[in-house]
């Protein structure tokens, strides 16, 4: 396995430039904490079939897998009735950015194993790297706004209603989306096609721009690592509490209401059977009495029995008590599924990329701050970590198919509309001919 196939195309944006293998850059001679190629194969021989194996295998299945998933999960979002949720538009915009990921992602995985060069050409470069920074900090963004939502949902249930509208929510994927765009512009000027001496071209960071992508660097693990991490750890742990806190004085409130309406029912029919009795007892008089008063008796009383105001009273009050409670009750279960859902989308979020994460950070703190040569042993560890990084824009649809059950159900009925919508067009075609 040749050193210049692990290129920065398998890095995060924001690191690709300060932890990569290159013979062919003038950079490649371990110049501020550049990898020297030879120390890099030396330390990471006996994993290089490994590393190989992987990247030859695994990722294109996971691309295929997320590239399939994440164009269904957009359409189920926006397509169903589940876009009438303001988290269905943060999920598919999810969608829409992980799978921009992986698209660049293929494109790089095809000019490196199948010859199909389009990475290494002018435009294609500058183009790809582009792409795959905005989607990977709009993907840590979006993960932020709608854990923020989540957070606002369950600590302050009141504002919810409207906070968390879906009006917010597409105003708020916009912005990010125009930030995204805006602020990596850059790679257009510090991404180039650099040529060895053979006359083959690699796209690398340019070596003008050393010093000013050190700084963006700097940047940019501090507004898509640092901020959004810390930021995602501390909501879902309130999160978190606040879910089993809530669950517990759910149970006890179901509990006493359960106590309370066997209580109130029994009274109810107390009630009913003594507003019963006495209605039976008047409707025996007029027997021991004359026939014109039993007809005058009969005409006051029959009024009182078709609308008994006692009776009528404690049964709506009854039917209150009963039905306001079930239309909470479900309300509730469909908020905290949703909150549920998202949680877990941001833990595993966390759990894929912190790793990855870990490493960046201790290269930016200890190495790139210091402009300290990076060790090539993290080079090593980072390499099997970032399968971990390109797992997490594959997995939420599997995510979501697994333990969404209003998800697999919009997923069926779209499913089935569209077969029947093919097999409609393929008789009409049919009979056409």
């Amino acid at each position: 396995m040749q050193g210049s196939e692990l290129q920065f195309q398998y890095f995060p944006p924001s690191v690709a430039n300060s932890t990569k293998i290159n013979e062919t850059s003038e950079y490649g001679q371990g110049h501020d904490g550049y990898y020297q190629p030879d120390a890099v194969l030396d330390v990471c021989y006996p994993l290089l079939d490994i590393l190989d194996f992987f990247h030859l295998y695994y990722i294109p299945v996971i691309i295929l897998i997320g590239l399939v998933g994440n164009f269904l999960s957009c359409v189920v979002f926006l397509n169903t009735h589940l876009k009438m949720r303001s988290s269905s538009y943060y999920l598919a915009a999810l969608a829409s950015a992980d799978f921009g990921f992986l698209a660049a992602l293929l494109l790089v995985w095809l000019n490196n194993n199948v010859g199909i060069e389009v990475f290494n050409r002018e435009g294609w470069c500058q183009a790809l790297v582009y792409v795959s920074s905005v989607c990977s900090s709009l993907s840590a963004w979006l993960i932020v706004a709608f854990t923020v939502e989540r957070f606002i949902a369950v600590q302050y249930p009141l504002h919810r209603p409207h906070m968390c509208t879906v009006a917010r929510a597409k105003a708020i994927v916009i912005a990010l989306c125009v930030v995204g765009l805006l602020s990596h512009i850059y790679s257009f000027w510090t991404a180039g096609i650099l040529r060895s001496p053979d006359g083959s071209g690699v796209c690398e960071m340019l070596g003008e721009y050393h010093e000013f992508m050190r700084i963006v660097n700097i940047v940019d693990s501090l507004v898509t690592l640092i901020v959004p991490l810390v930021l995602i750890i501390v909501m879902n742990t309130m999160i978190t509490r606040n879910l089993l806190r809530f669950g517990r004085r759910f149970k006890q409130d179901q509990v006493t209401s359960e106590r309370a309406s066997q209580e109130r029912s029994d009274f109810n029919l107390e009630q009913l059977h003594t507003s019963s009795s006495n209605n039976n007892n008047s409707r025996r008089q007029p027997s021991q009495q004359s026939f014109h008063s039993s007809k005058s008796n009969n005409s006051r009383q029959q009024p009182s029995r078709a609308t008994n105001p006692a009776v009528e009273r404690t049964v709506s009050i009854h039917c209150i008590h009963v039905r306001s409670p079930g239309k909470n009750l479900m309300s509730t279960r469909t908020q905290q599924s949703i909150t549920k859902m998202l949680l877990l989308i941001s833990t595993v979020f966390i759990l894929l990329n912190l790793p990855s994460y870990v490493i960046r950070l201790y290269i930016f703190v200890f190495f790139s701050l210091w402009y300290q040569t990076t060790p090539p042993s993290l080079w090593c560890m980072q390499q099997f970590f970032m399968l971990l990084y390109y797992t997490n824009f594959s997995i939420n649809f599997l995510l979501y198919s697994m333990c969404g059950i209003t998800f697999r159900r919009c997923l069926a009925q779209l499913l089935r509309k569209t077969l029947k919508s093919l097999s409609r067009y393929h008789c009409r075609i049919q009979r056409y001919f």
